[in-house]
Order: C-alpha cells, then sequence, then structure tokens
C-alpha cells in the first residue's frame, strides 16, 4: 500500500540516565514555518502514549517544512524528560583500501622532481634597511615641530556609511566550517546528548579540533594547540576579560550560526587593535564568528518536558506555467510584439495576406517586407 504520510518514530528517556519511560502521554504540535501558532493553518496532533520501551509514532501528511513542539506529561503534570527522535541517518563510516587512498600528484613522476621539492630557494633583495627607515621617519620632525601638542585643521567629511557586508561576505566564503547551530543542537538531542547553555560543550561536539583544557578552576577551549578568537556579530574582541568572556552568556537560542576562519588576515582584523599580527597569529588559532538573532526574533525556549524543533514533510510540488497564446483575452490586451517574423507565400496574383491582433497603445506600424523568386531575384519594401 502507498504510504499514508510522513511517519515520525521517537522515545521519551529519563532525563539524567537516559532510561525509556514507558506510559508517558507525549502530546504534539505542528505549524506552519512562517505561520503564528494561533492561525487557522496550524495542525493539532491528538494525545498518544508511550509503549512499554517509551517509544511512540504518528504520521502527519504535510508539505515542506513545519514546526513541531513535542510535551510530555505524567499523570496530568508536565515531567522534565526527554524527547529523542529518529531522524539522524548518517551513513556508516567506511574503511577503504589503501590502494584507493594513494593520492598521485601531477608532475611528481619527472625526474629531477623530487629533487626540485626538496631544495629550499631564498630571493632577497639587498636592502639598506638604516636608508629605508631614514626615508621614512617622523614627517613632523622634519617640519621643525617638536611640541607634544598640535591643533589640526578641522574638515567636514561626507560620505556614504561603510557597510559591513562585504567584511561578511569574505569571512563566510574564506571559512573552513559553517554550522547551523538551530540543526547541529537537533541533530545532537537525536543522539542522545545533552547541551544545556554550555557553548563549549556545543563546539566541541560539533568540532573535534576543539579540546577542553582545565586551570586554577577555570575552563577554556583550544582550537589546534592555540585559543579560539570569539568574535559577536562581526564586533572587534579587545583583549580584556569581559570581551573574552563575552560569549559565554549568549543563550544558545539566541545563536542563528557558527563559523570558523583561519585565516590570518581575519584574525587580525578582529583582534585587539594592539596586537602584533605575530602575536595574534601565536596566540590565536583561528577566529570563530557567532551570529545571533536580532532582537525580538529570538525563539522561545521550550519549558519543562518541552521539545521544539521541525520537521520537515513532502517536496513541495512545482508548477510550470505555460499561457495559451492561441486564445485571447477577454479585455483589452496591452502585450506588445517586438519582433515578428512571419512565412507566408503568394497567391497566383501575387498577393500575400497576414493578419494580426494590435493593443490600444500602439501609435506607429513599421512593416518590412522581403522577397525573393523563383529565379533568384530579391525584392524589399518598407513602409
Amino acid at each position: 500500500m502507498p504510504e499514508q504520510g510522513i511517519e515520525v518514530h521517537g522515545q521519551v528517556v529519563s532525563f539524567v540516565r537516559g532510561k525509556p519511560k514507558p506510559n508517558i502521554q507525549v502530546s504534539s504540535f505542528l505549524a506552519k514555518r512562517g505561520d503564528e501558532e494561533t492561525s487557522p493553518g496550524a495542525l493539532s496532533l491528538n494525545l498518544f502514549e508511550t509503549d512499554s520501551v517509551g517509544r511512540f509514532a504518528f504520521i502527519t501528511n504535510i508539505i515542506g517544512k513545519w514546526n513541531l513542539i513535542l510535551s510530555v506529561m505524567e499523570k496530568g503534570k508536565r515531567k522534565d524528560h526527554r524527547i529523542v527522535l529518529d531522524r539522524v541517518f548518517s551513513p556508516q563510516p567506511t574503511q577503504y583500501p589503501l590502494g584507493e587512498m594513494q593520492i598521485s600528484l601531477s608532475g611528481r613522476d619527472k625526474p629531477g622532481a623530487e629533487q626540485e621539492l626538496q631544495t629550499d630557494t631564498v630571493i632577497g633583495d639587498d636592502i639598506d634597511y638604516n636608508r629605508f627607515m631614514d626615508a621614512y621617519e617622523d614627517s613632523l620632525s622634519k617640519r621643525g615641530m617638536r611640541e607634544k601638542n598640535h591643533r589640526l585643521g578641522e574638515v567636514v567629511v561626507k560620505a556614504k556609511k561603510w557597510g559591513r557586508e562585504k567584511d561578511i561576505y569574505e569571512n563566510r566564503s574564506k571559512s573552513v566550517a559553517y554550522y547551523d547551530v538551530p540543526s547541529e543542537m537537533d541533530d545532537i538531542l537525536d543522539k542522545g546528548g545533552y547541551i544545556g547553555e554550555d557553548i563549549h560543550e556545543l563546539l566541541v561536539r560539533m568540532n573535534p579540533n576543539f579540546i577542553r583544557r582545565y586551570s586554577g578552576g577555570e575552563e577554556w577551549l583550544q582550537y589546534k594547540g592555540r585559543s579560539p578568537l570569539y568574535v559577536i556579530n562581526y564586533k572587534r574582541t579587545e583583549a580584556t576579560e569581559i570581551d573574552q568572556t563575552r560569549y559565554r552568556t549568549l543563550r544558545l537560542v539566541a545563536i542563528k550560526s557558527i563559523y570558523i576562519n583561519e585565516e590570518l588576515s581575519a584574525r587580525c582584523r578582529y583582534a585587539d587593535i594592539r596586537m602584533s599580527p605575530m602575536d595574534v597569529d601565536e596566540i590565536y588559532g583561528c577566529a570563530v564568528f557567532i551570529e545571533t538573532y536580532p532582537e525580538g526574533e529570538i525563539p522561545v525556549k521550550g519549558g519543562k518536558g518541552v521539545r521544539k524543533t521541525w520537521l520537515d514533510g513532502y517536496s513541495e510540488p512545482v508548477e510550470f506555467y505555460h499561457p495559451d497564446y492561441s486564445v485571447l483575452p477577454k479585455e483589452e490586451d496591452y502585450r506588445r510584439t517586438l519582433y515578428w517574423n512571419p512565412e507566408v507565400m503568394p497567391d497566383e496574383a501575387g498577393n500575400a495576406q497576414v493578419r494580426f491582433y494590435n493593443n490600444s497603445r500602439c501609435r506607429r506600424l513599421k512593416i518590412t517586407a522581403e522577397m525573393i523568386s523563383a529565379d533568384g531575384a530579391i525584392g524589399m519594401f518598407n513602409e
């Protein structure tokens, strides 16, 4: 038989130990994304109970992506249980043969290529650095200004405000990793994990390059042996304790996405302005760009025993529109034919008749007729 809809399977487990919870009432609520939860288009499902191993299942016939809210109750009271959904269907890791993992680079098989790769070539210029520095010494001293305070002339600069769209695009395009935080958190919860409000736990689970470090009762992360530079909404992070720990005050539901960029230029652009590029490269291993939702658009976190997530339904059918130009519209037609090239044959008298429809806005009609006879004579008529 054909399927009756999208099947959703899940399990209710205890919050701490993860033990299955049988005979628990589960209520679900579906709402189309972009609509209010109280809109008539929202679809609400009835209550159902878990089986002896805490599992449940229901069927929905929806199209597109919908918001799904699940809540658990026991004896009429909400319980702080975890709801796990069966939708993590990643393929099993496969062990490849050693022969398939060998990569042959072009040019390596040429004679003498290995010697060329092992040879270090250093190109340098003979520069008189003393003369170079003398040419760029303090310009004020050259002009005879040795006072400490100077009053500069005031000017008014009229220009458009520099936007951050270009910087944001470059940071995103050069990032080595991108994470949709709501989707990543859903995957972790569906695997039976728990994050809470710990952003360190989120980063460690998403990227194995992050490692926890402890010292003096404090916890921090390292990325490939160095500290990450946390940048919130593309604002520079100063070398102060407040700025360095500001990311830990963010609620995870307020984080929209995370980008990881290893470019030195990105790290220098958002690090403390007092730090040199060498210091930035020595301290920071990457820049973690954290993008948050705007104020007023932050999702509301689910309460006790409530799971707020999403559900993918059937793909929306694609509609193809092709007008039937053979049927003329009843009302006035305002279409305009830019170019029309009909091919007609004249009658015995040499007359050819062409019929076309014009609209009421046409003010000028240009006709160009070209002909060729059976013996190759060419003729043209313009009006």
